[in-house]
């Protein structure tokens, strides 16, 4: 017995809610039964929430990554893919990794809402203004408050008071040790 389209659109659409809703094992239930009877080039909507479903039930990351990156060849307009693909990362502990493909997307995806979502689920932080500089540094601090303004001025402005500022702190540290 084959299903119907308008059956199988339906049913990943039902995935995915689920999966939105956090009910990954209902989620992986519906996906399982759907690309068994439907190859994923037919109908790679749900792809990438199965993969998540996959890394978040059975633990099977690998898959579920592979999954993933199966949805973004065949639709990388799709935020979607793209932040499941992140969830994924995070979900196999590889912050590193979940924070590169989030950049990535974001560059060919700039103000897509699934994506704008994930990036503050897993908590995303940009650098420090200043790489030079730990970012718990009080000068990190204060350009890290006033980048935005500082920003429009140019970067340039930022490193050179930035450099004087630290120069002068250390100088004045020296100072004292010395005397």
């Amino acid at each position: 017995m084959t299903e119907r389209p308008l059956d199988v659109a339906k049913a990943i659409s039902v995935g995915i809610a689920a999966t939105d809703r956090g009910d990954y094992q209902s989620g992986l239930q519906i996906f399982s039964a759907v690309y068994q009877s439907v190859p994923a080039d037919k109908m790679p909507d749900g792809l990438s929430a199965y993969g998540l479903c996959l890394a978040r039930v059975e633990g099977k990351r690998k898959m579920a990554a592979d999954l993933c990156h199966k949805a973004i060849q065949l639709q990388s307009y799709e935020g979607r893919h793209w932040a499941n693909l992140v969830r994924v990362y995070i979900t196999a502990k590889n912050r590193k990794k979940a924070v590169e493909t989030l950049d990535d997307s974001l560059k060919k995806l700039r103000n897509d809402p699934e994506l704008i979502r994930v990036r503050q689920e897993i908590g995303y932080r940009q650098a420090p203004m200043l790489t030079f500089l730990p970012r718990r540094n009080p000068i990190n601090k204060f350009f890290g408050l006033y980048a935005a303004r500082l920003a429009r001025r140019g970067k340039i402005i930022v490193i050179v008071v930035a450099s004087l500022l630290y120069i002068g702190i250390v100088g004045a540290i020296f100072k004292i040790i010395v005397k």
